[in-house]
């Protein structure tokens, strides 16, 4: 099924035109050959049959949406008939005409072009030869007698493994670029995991250190040490080298950024009014007296189905280039929001110099720029691909020492785009039922069905088997009945998932049952029955509503006996030493070893409590030190250990998972999160 989605994916592009030229073509074909150019045999029934197969192709964004998923095998089917087989039955039954040669030729040549596989292509052309050959031995009274003209059998054979072995090594050579460009992709997302998460780290770090109570009085003078002084001195200095260095990494990334790769895996609804007012709150002015030039003006607020990061730096980009084009009067920003039954609009307005019209054609094109310093050409550019993504649309209007005018356009909720968004969002969506209740079930499975999410289902045995990694899902229902009564059981189930980034919900029959009070989530509680009869409305609700967020509960400093030692095994000397500063402020005394094989040189000169360990080092990473560890008869064989990587690939969760790695983290973490991990394990 993947090869078929595969297929049907690489001739998308083309499948409108393919289809009206199929459902044209063969009707128009038929006058042809039979009253132009009359061949031996002609067959409109047969050619009407391909017709209205092409036309299912043309009219496929018409057909009903939970249809669809069957479209790359009905293509497939399509082809097969209309191509290997139809022109084979026909140069068959023509009686291998010079025609019907030429024909079937020029059918090999298409079917290559629309069936990049090569074991596709080829099972499609013995199963439609086949059916052909089948096919005129019936309508020839059951016997086939045909005088092969064996001299184009050698041409359809070039043919065939030729252009197809030209073919395919074009392929191969392309989908290895695209190979070469994702593992490019996936390195440098790596490398800026790691500045960001020193960063953050870093900021947790002066927090730890500036701790007061919530409730105390902080006027007045308080005192720091030296020490700590110096501590906050050095996280200070190197913490805005990481920001240049993250800031210089994502621009490397958005260059390589196209309207398809703008990701729509995590679009919820948002206000307008509320990701705009952040926007103009959080710009970074180069000067404080700029602040006061970007005014807001809201007639209607809306809601707006998209991502609240991606408008934000839309509206970045925008305030940035006004700025930058400024004249030197009086300027200002001025942004409108108004919504009405028609339309959802954003208007950024500024008096700046304005755009002349032999540049206004080109400001949304790939790395055009008026030259400016520090302009790469890609804002505008990302910014149209932005909204285009949200089902929207970005215009400019200007003139000239006058006026800069951005209007940005979005759709309804309920409009058709936003539908198909949400269509497409659904099919990536996974879900993960606890339950051992047939009704619940079987309507869950039902709904998947009609939504196109991905669903698991699991009783509290199976459940309970998983590890913590493995809940790694978009929504997490948990029916309670089905353990009500197995205090064990439910407490070991919120620990797992206190991990989990999944909004988890709660299906109660009469009652909330009392929850344990050291998981670290706020589950939403639904009633059963009312979830029954409004199963695909709640869970739409909570795939695209981001008013339900899960709060961490706090974690308390350790004191006294309950002291533990973690060693901290990282080469980023920075991102180490932040991380061992927030770790000692919560009471844990803490090793620092820069790579695997100094750490196992210390654990045979120590105890410790927990590892958090690296993945990625020099001398000895972090999978093979973990080996080491497991194996052998060493009392810290057992030690727990918890990765912390920026590298979530399904081979790095692999070598995770068999390297006997308690646990893993991902970087940039906040410390909350960190904190419920170690606390868990020791």
């Amino acid at each position: 099924m993947h090869a078929i989605r595969k297929v049907y994916q690489y001739a998308e592009p083309n499948l409108t035109l393919l289809g009206w030229m199929g459902s044209v073509g063969y009707p128009v074909y038929y006058m042809v050959w039979e009253y132009l150019f009359p061949q031996p045999y002609e067959n409109l029934t047969l050619r009407l049959f391909c017709s209205v197969l092409f036309l299912g192709i043309a009219l496929r964004n018409r057909i009903p949406f939970e249809w669809r998923k069957y479209l790359p095998t009905y293509y497939l089917i399509t082809i097969t008939l209309c191509l290997p087989c139809f022109f084979f039955y026909m140069l068959l039954m023509n009686n291998w005409s010079n025609i019907w040669v030429m024909s079937f030729m020029s059918a090999i040549f298409l079917h290559i072009l629309l069936v990049q596989v090569t074991r596709i292509m080829y099972a499609q052309t013995l199963a439609g030869i086949g059916i052909a050959t089948f096919a005129a031995w019936i309508s020839q009274n059951f016997s086939l007698e045909v005088t092969i003209n064996w001299e184009h059998v050698p041409i359809f054979m070039f043919i065939f493994l030729f252009d197809h072995l030209f073919y395919f090594r074009n392929q191969v050579e392309h989908e290895n670029k695209v190979s070469l460009a994702k593992s490019f992709g996936a390195s440098i997302a790596h490398e800026m995991r790691n500045p960001l998460s020193g960063l953050s780290t870093s900021i947790n770090a002066i927090q730890s250190i500036l701790t007061y109570p919530k409730n105390s009085d902080i006027q007045g003078r308080h005192t720091l040490s030296t020490q700590e002084l110096k501590q906050l001195h050095d996280v200070g200095n190197e913490a805005m080298e990481m920001i240049q260095s993250g800031n210089e990494t994502i621009d490397l990334l958005l260059t390589s950024i196209d309207e398809n790769r703008v990701s729509r895996s995590t679009f919820q609804k948002h206000s307008a009014q509320a990701v705009i007012e952040y926007s103009i709150d959080s710009f970074n002015h180069k000067r404080l007296s700029d602040k006061s030039t970007i005014t807001l003006e809201v007639q209607n607020d809306f809601e707006f189905l998209g991502s609240d990061t991606l408008l934000k730096y839309v509206m970045y980009n925008l305030f940035k280039n006004a700025i930058n084009h400024r004249t030197s009067g009086e300027f200002y920003i001025h942004v409108n929001i108004n919504s009405n039954d028609e339309t959802n609009q954003v208007v950024v307005t500024d008096n700046g110099c304005g755009i002349s019209s032999d540049v206004m054609r080109h400001i949304f094109q790939d790395f055009y720029t008026t030259g400016k310093s520090g302009s790469h050409g890609l804002g505008l550019p990302f910014c149209q691909k932005v909204m285009r993504s949200f089902g929207g649309e970005i215009k400019c209007q200007s003139e000239v020492e006058q006026f800069t005018q951005f209007t940005m356009t979005f759709p309804s909720l309920t409009s058709k785009s936003i539908n198909e968004i949400k269509n497409e969002l659904r099919k990536l969506k996974s879900v993960l039922m606890v339950s051992e209740q047939a009704i619940l079930i079987q309507n869950i499975t039902k709904i998947s069905r009609l939504m196109g999410f991905s669903l698991k289902v699991l009783d509290i045995a199976s459940t309970l088997k998983n590890k913590e990694y493995q809940f790694e899902f978009d929504l997490i229902f948990v029916d309670i009945a089905s353990y009500a009564n197995r205090a064990s059981d439910r407490k070991r189930l919120e620990s797992l998932l206190s991990f989990t980034e999944a909004k988890i919900i709660y299906l109660y029959e009469h009652s909330h049952t009392v929850r344990v009070n050291d998981v670290s989530f706020e589950p939403v509680w639904l009633e059963t029955q009312a979830w029954l009869l409004d199963t695909k409305a709640s869970i739409d609700r909570l795939f695209f509503d981001s008013s339900y967020l899960i709060p961490s509960l706090p974690i308390k400093p350790m004191t006294g006996s309950d002291k533990r030692t973690i060693m901290i095994v990282d080469d980023n000397e920075s991102l180490r030493r932040f991380t061992a500063i927030l770790l000692e402020k919560q009471g844990f005394d803490v090793i620092q070893k820069e790579d695997g094989q100094k750490a196992l040189d210390a654990l045979d000169s120590g105890n410790v409590d927990l590892i958090l360990m690296d993945i990625e080092m020099p001398i000895m990473g972090g999978v093979e030190a973990s080996r080491h560890i497991r194996n052998n008869a060493k009392p810290y064989s057992s030690v727990p250990i918890i990765a912390h990587t920026g590298d979530i690939s399904s081979a790095t969760l692999a070598k995770i998972e068999s390297s006997g790695i308690s646990d893993f983290i991902v970087k940039p973490i906040d410390k909350s999160r960190l904190l419920d991990k170690i606390t868990y394990w020791i």
